[in-house]
């Protein structure tokens, strides 16, 4: 075989590579990007169309209405009763406890679990089994405890003024707290993970070089685990703000359909209500509502990213 046809070859060979190799990354790429075309980009899209139409009955079809569905949900916000303001501050409540409240919580119980303190593993049992339980179950569980076990409980024991007439899910006094403490009680285990595996990588080293400066149990938290997991709690940290406007299947499954009564709506119940009671007139309607969401909530997200990589930079070990 001469010079130039060994070149000829090598060019086919190449050329049939080549287009193999373009036709597996077109393959591998298909599906991701189907994916994000059909349920991000046309949702999306489709969306921000809908928040400007309303259904017509008579004639049973969509139509462009403009701005009515905006003006729409500014009455129902100002109307006497209506459960949007309350439900506004449902939503950034959950923030609130889950970021300040239930992280610190989880924190505390993370580094216990890391100091091998006495009963650890039984501990661990303790936080990570609400975790791995469907919510569906978890909330049964919780429900019977508070509509049931407990009222009998105080009963027995002579404490009737703890017991609401209506229920803990029933009144609105306590309906609210009732869910609020339902999330610390199941959301610790979920944090523990993480925050368990960002601490098992600390070296050892560390550890030791703390000591012998003097640093005592509370010490180490605050100036060596805090600052080497710091981009795992920035994480957690803004994954909170997502939940401002997806809370919605924890006081659904324990409130049902007394949550306007126990004034246990959020943001995202309220959109889920009125679609799914409402049916397809309601439908522009909760589209209205997320993209307001989405305009609000895109800035608090990236404020918030700014601010938490300035406060927890990141540490190469």
């Amino acid at each position: 075989m001469t010079m130039e046809q060994t070149k000829i070859l090598f060019k086919g060979k190449r050329k049939k590579k080549s287009v193999n190799e373009i036709v597996f990354m077109v393959t591998l790429m298909a599906i991701p990007v189907l994916h994000f075309c059909v349920f991000w980009l046309f949702i999306n899209i489709d969306s921000i169309l809908l928040s400007f139409k309303k259904f017509n009955m008579m004639e049973g079809m969509w139509e462009w209405a403009g701005l009515a569905n905006y003006r729409a949900l500014w009455t129902e916000f100002n109307k006497p009763g209506s459960v949007l303001p309350r439900a506004i501050v449902n939503s950034f409540s959950v923030f609130l406890w889950n970021d300040f409240v239930i992280l610190p919580i989880s924190l505390f119980c993370a580094y216990m679990l890391y100091k091998k303190m006495p009963l650890n593993n039984f501990y661990k049992v303790v936080f990570f089994l609400p975790s791995i339980i469907s919510v569906t179950v978890l909330t049964l569980s919780f429900s019977y405890m508070l509509n049931s076990f407990l009222p009998d409980l105080f009963m027995k024991m002579g404490i009737f003024d703890l017991i609401p007439f209506e229920g803990f899910f029933g009144s609105p006094k306590t309906a609210w707290w009732t869910i609020l403490f339902y999330g610390l009680w199941s959301g610790i285990g979920g944090n523990i993970v993480l925050m368990s595996g960002a601490m098992a990588r600390i070296p050892a080293e560390v550890q030791e070089a703390g000591k012998l400066d003097g640093l005592g149990l509370m010490g180490e938290l605050w100036h060596v685990v805090i600052p080497l997991i710091g981009s795992t709690l920035a994480t957690l940290l803004l994954m909170g703000t997502a939940v401002i406007f997806s809370y919605f299947l924890q006081p659904k499954l324990l409130l049902g359909d007394a949550a306007a009564n126990a004034k246990g709506f959020t943001i995202a119940l309220y959109i889920v209500n009125n679609v799914r009671d409402n049916g397809t007139p309601q439908m522009s309607m909760g589209a209205t509502i997320g993209v307001l969401c989405a305009l609000i909530g895109t800035p608090i997200v990236l404020i918030t990213r700014k601010a938490l990589d300035k406060a927890f930079p990141v540490y190469e070990y």
